[in-house]
């Protein structure tokens, strides 16, 4: 696609169309544009370095002919040099890779909360246990982000395999925790409320065997409706033929007794 620079060059152009005549009155806008023009050129250009690498990636490959290009065709060079480029960021990396290793952890409620940096201002990830904060996978991407930045020496994936072990060290610390608490409440007489999940069931199951009672009372009412619909078209079927019979004896005694006269 062609580079539009139509809106950045409108004072330029308009600026000809008035000195061959083509336009005969200035735009109310012209002055004010004349005076005080825009500042940057917002449209993109092609970068020399990218061009030269593509150059350099393209040249080097051999066509289907397994013949070496010594020159790229325009639409070969102008498709990709002008994308936008891809914002990556270490977190987003520390993340898919915690989560890829530990699938299991995404069963645990999130917080849809970005990080910002007055939340995270709060926080001292020279531990990696946080007052507000519950325990998953953003505490070992902070707390890895924490050690590249105080060991420097520390490569990303060292710093990595450090928090991984202190979140796994604390994550069995309080799995142990709960249980026991678990156990001591239980003993002492606890009784516990049902989980969401299972409220959800039970009222899932209430509307189901509603909706059961209900299916089969519409059915039996639809059923005896065609039944009373089959009989009675019988019982009229069955007077209609009686009516036709008796019809059809007045017509047969009227003619006897015609031909009778006649006789």
């Amino acid at each position: 696609m062609k580079i539009q620079q139509n809106a950045f060059t409108v004072l330029e152009r308009t600026s000809d169309l008035l000195r061959s005549r083509m336009l005969t009155e200035q735009p109310l806008w012209y002055k004010v544009v004349a005076n005080n023009p825009p500042q940057w050129d917002l449209t993109r250009k092609v970068r020399l370095e990218n061009l030269q690498q593509a150059q350099e990636a393209d040249l080097t490959k051999k066509s289907s002919t397994a013949l070496l290009k010594t020159k790229l065709k325009p639409s070969q060079v102008k498709n990709h040099l002008l994308k936008t480029r891809k914002l990556t960021y270490i977190e987003d990396e520390l993340r898919s890779l915690f989560y890829d290793q530990h699938p299991w952890e995404l069963a645990d409620p999130k917080s849809l909360i970005e990080n910002e940096a007055t939340l995270n201002a709060k926080y001292d990830w020279s531990k990696m246990v946080q007052l507000y904060k519950k325990l998953d996978g953003e505490s070992v991407v902070q707390r890895t982000l924490y050690i590249k930045a105080n060991q420097p020496e520390t490569t990303i994936i060292e710093a990595y395999d450090q928090a991984r072990h202190e979140y796994y060290r604390l994550k069995m610390n309080e799995d142990i925790e709960n249980s026991v608490t678990l156990e001591e409440s239980t003993m002492f007489g606890a009784v516990f409320q049902k989980t969401p999940l299972e409220y959800g069931y039970e009222e899932e199951q209430k509307v189901l065997e509603k909706w059961r009672v209900d299916a089969i009372q519409q059915t039996e009412i639809l059923t005896s409706s065609r039944e009373s619909a089959t009989s009675s078209g019988s019982l009229i079927g069955v007077e209609e033929d009686k009516e036709d019979s008796e019809e059809l004896s007045k017509n047969f005694e009227g003619l006897l007794d015609q031909a009778s006269q006649q006789n």
